[in-house]
């Protein structure tokens, strides 16, 4: 058939053009050669292979035979890890819900922005997975969600949707901590009351639908004519059929019936020190499944935390200087090392929507939150893992991300040189199996590391 029409021509050139972006998604097939192979699951594997396939990693080793349709990636005298994965942040969102403060009921997927600035900088910096989550200035700020760094649409994107439910024990506006604390328990046991009215009406109509089966095994003679008067009588016209029944589900208490129930972790922020035992009791008395955001102050109730076995995740300001009250001496406060020596499990989070001043640049990235702490004695194979394998156990993602692996999802970055040094570069990131960050091809970069004209001796 001719295809001189106009319209004939266009369809067919449009065809064409979808061709390219059908071949590059997730199911071209890479092979990563020649790096250094950091699996974080075991011990480096040096000229390293790692083949994926479908955007998921097909197989890790050194012997690989490489399909022939490979597109081959050379890493020679470079390192391979498995991308890194935020715990806490609410940089995603158009906006981290900071005003409403009980809103359980809502999700931060209609809030993520995939053309944040955010994302581009996340994948230039070797962030393949953030755990998008309100902010800290909320009571139940609403559920939170796990993503991956790149793609069109929010929905393209999630990892894992209702990852978690923010709860937050620093009061908003002028409330005390004494209400706002009270305000939050009453939210939880107006929760209980409501479960235990739900699972009566639940047993209620079980109860009634097993004695309706057996009326109806075993009929009488009496059951007829009953019957019939019962059809005869007038509807009560009195009553109000619209009236909803305070025993049906609510969908506006479904993320705090999940909470109490477990299946969803509760996000716990902590400001001060005298939080966390407010915080444990609430863990105790509601059987919360719970990860604690902990402030810079909170390392006084260090003590509380050793041997809870509760996951915390650190203030962006790791390292700061504290004057004791008692003897009016200025102290260097080392958190990591201080919930380390506790045996406190820890994780990383940026500086982004924290107090940490702007000027401060290190916090604004993951790389160099785990460094600050291997200079304070945190053991890198340690501090590698608590950026990847570690947050991944913590979101309960650690099936599809964290460590490279066969069958993982294909999220890798490629350095440089080693990790967490000042020197180091992301030089490639891999989302699915994509190719989504090149240094080599980063025009912003570019720009920022360009010489300015006085350096160049121009006029």
């Amino acid at each position: 058939m001719a295809t001189n029409h106009p319209i004939m021509r266009l369809a067919s050139v449009a065809a064409l053009a979808l061709l390219p972006a059908v071949a590059a998604t997730g199911q071209d097939q890479l092979a990563i050669t020649g790096g250094r192979v950091v699996p974080v699951v075991g011990d480096p594997i040096e000229n390293g292979i790692v083949l994926i396939r479908g955007g998921t990693i097909q197989a890790v080793g050194t012997d690989l035979e490489i399909p022939i349709e490979a597109k081959v990636i050379d890493a020679s005298g470079k390192v391979v890890l498995p991308g890194f994965v935020e715990p806490h942040s609410p940089e995603p969102l158009v906006q981290p819900n900071e005003v409403n403060p009980n809103v359980p009921f809502v999700t931060v997927v209609d809030a993520i922005d995939p053309n944040a600035t955010y994302f581009e900088d996340a994948r230039r910096n070797g962030v393949t997975t953030v755990h998008a989550i309100p902010g800290n200035n909320t009571m139940f700020g609403g559920k939170s969600a796990v993503v991956k760094t790149s793609g069109t649409f929010a929905e393209d994107m999630i990892l894992k949707r209702d990852a978690a439910l923010k709860l937050s024990l620093r009061p908003s506006g002028s409330s005390s901590r004494m209400s706002h604390l009270s305000r939050l328990r009453r939210e939880l046991d107006e929760t209980k009351r409501y479960m235990k009215t739900l699972e009566e009406k639940r047993k209620e109509d079980q109860d009634a639908q097993a004695q309706a089966d057996d009326d109806r095994e075993e009929p009488d003679d009496e059951s007829a004519p009953r019957q019939e008067e019962d059809e005869d009588e007038e509807p009560d016209r009195d009553s109000d059929s619209s009236t909803p029944d305070p025993a049906e589900p609510d969908p506006q208490r479904e993320a705090m019936v999940r909470l109490l129930k477990g299946e969803l972790t509760a996000f716990i922020y902590c400001e001060l020190a005298m939080d966390v035992p407010q915080a444990l009791r609430l863990i105790d008395d509601y059987g919360l499944d719970a990860v604690l955001i902990l402030g810079r102050d909170c390392h006084k109730a260090v003590g509380l935390l050793a041997g809870r076995e509760i996951p915390v995740i650190l203030d962006p300001s790791l390292v700061f200087w504290e004057t004791d009250p008692r003897t009016d001496k200025d102290e260097l406060v080392v958190l990591p090392r201080i919930y380390r020596e506790a045996g406190v499990p820890i994780t990383f989070q940026t500086a982004g929507g924290s107090s940490v001043s702007a000027a401060t640049i290190g916090p604004n990235y993951l790389w160099f939150q785990a460094a600050t702490a291997v200079k304070y004695g945190m053991p890198i194979e340690e501090a590698i893992e608590a950026l990847t394998l570690r947050p991944a156990r913590l979101l309960k993602i650690d099936e599809f991300v964290g460590s490279i692996e066969e069958g993982k999802d294909a999220d890798l970055i490629i350095l440089t040189g080693d990790p967490l040094r000042l020197g180091t570069w992301v030089d490639t990131t891999i989302i699915d199996g994509r190719v989504v960050y090149r240094r080599d091809e980063d025009s912003r970069l570019k720009e920022l590391l360009r010489p300015s004209i006085s350096e160049r001796g121009e006029p």
